[in-house]
């Protein structure tokens, strides 16, 4: 087992542990920790009770500012590995958001217990109060368990507004009776309200952390620059876009068509439904300066083709996941594409999740 590779969750760097192994394929080993034999210097005390059971944030323990310098090491290696990006990173966050931020939450009842999965389990952890969530997420929580929920619920809050939208699959009366703001998919209008002028919509995406999301807006307009025009694939309800429309052309694609229609809403002629058959052809129309996409966990394969071909001036990819990233850039790099700048965000502090933007342009 020498020099193989041990994946230990909740082992930090500099951690000296004593563990058992769990599981194993010729390629690496899994392991629970026994014992902690010498603690890291950044290993810390996380204010949960729930901490270890609760799969939401694996890195509360976890200090800054040394979560941050691994976070944007892992994304730098791993761009560097799969894509053979060489690159400097930026790191950007805000040490005030690294708890109370997330506005929007999945939750899970069985008429017994509220809260949150177990790590790798569908076991509910029976949640009172999450540090990571915002106090009025907090108190939805609260509200949730007196109308006695079964199933999953997504919550999303306004940070600073009343706005709480519900939604779920299995609706009860005690449910809508608290939270008028509830749909389920058999709705045909969805609830939704403004935030930052850009519209969040009841079960379509929106980021963990509407507070945090500012952070990622600012720095997509910067990596946008002074554009001419802007093709915005999966643009979702124009979370990164809507922003730009007052002064350069704006063209948003998406699959979800709540979303889209809620971004049309704002911008009327602006954004319109399409999946990546759609998106293909605008690539290659060559009437886009400049193409931002923000696709989900998966990246966005199917495009990369004809991203790689294109005759824009720039790409600004938004990413959640630095392998497909990385698998991306590899075929953008190919086809002639160089990354200029590239920052991690810290959007979801105290877990291992960050958010990469990558602006690319022509290298030859």
């Amino acid at each position: 087992m020498e020099g193989q590779v041990c994946f230990v969750p909740y082992g930090l760097p500099g951690d000296v542990l004593r563990v058992t192994i769990t599981r194993k394929t010729q390629k690496a080993l899994w392991a629970e920790i026994a014992a902690v034999e010498s603690p890291s210097p950044e290993r810390t005390a996380a204010a949960c009770p729930v901490f270890g059971q609760c799969g939401g944030c694996s890195w509360l323990h976890f200090a800054y500012p040394a979560q941050g310098e691994w976070k944007r090491r892992i994304v730098q290696e791993t761009l560097q590995r799969i894509g053979g990006v060489e690159t400097a990173l930026d790191w950007a966050e805000d040490p005030g958001l690294r708890l109370g931020y997330r506005t929007r939450a999945e939750v899970h009842g069985d008429g017994k217990r509220l809260g949150f999965y177990a790590a790798a389990s569908h076991a509910i952890v029976d949640t009172e109060s999450c540090p990571l969530c915002h106090p009025r997420l907090n108190e939805a929580l609260r509200g949730l368990r007196e109308a006695d929920i079964k199933g999953s619920v997504t919550v999303t809050v306004n940070p600073e507004g009343e706005e709480t939208l519900v939604w779920t699959r299995f609706p009860r009366r005690s449910l809508k009776h608290r939270f008028p703001l509830a749909n389920t998919p058999q709705d045909a209008a969805r609830e939704r309200f403004l935030f930052d002028a850009v519209p969040v919509v009841n079960g379509a995406f929106s980021q963990a952390s509407l507070l945090l999301n500012r952070l990622l807006v600012r720095i997509v307009h910067e990596y946008v620059g002074k554009a001419f025009s802007l093709l915005d694939l999966y643009c979702g309800s124009g979370n990164l876009s809507l922003g730009l429309a007052a002064r350069i052309r704006v063209l948003g694609l998406d699959h979800h068509q709540e979303a889209v229609r809620a971004a049309d809403s704002v911008r009327r002629g602006g954004y319109l439904p399409g999946g990546e058959e759609k998106m293909i052809k605008q690539i290659a129309s060559g009437e886009w300066d400049t193409i931002l996409l923000d696709p989900p966990r998966e990246g966005a394969k199917a495009l990369m083709p004809a991203l790689a071909d294109c005759s824009a001036r720039a790409i600004v990819y938004v990413s959640c996941d630095p392998a497909t990233l990385a698998r991306d850039l590899k075929t953008l790099g190919a086809g002639g594409w160089k990354v200029m700048r590239g920052v991690v965000l810290d959007l979801f502090p105290n877990t291992p999740h960050v958010e990469t933007v990558c602006r690319l342009e022509r290298s030859m």
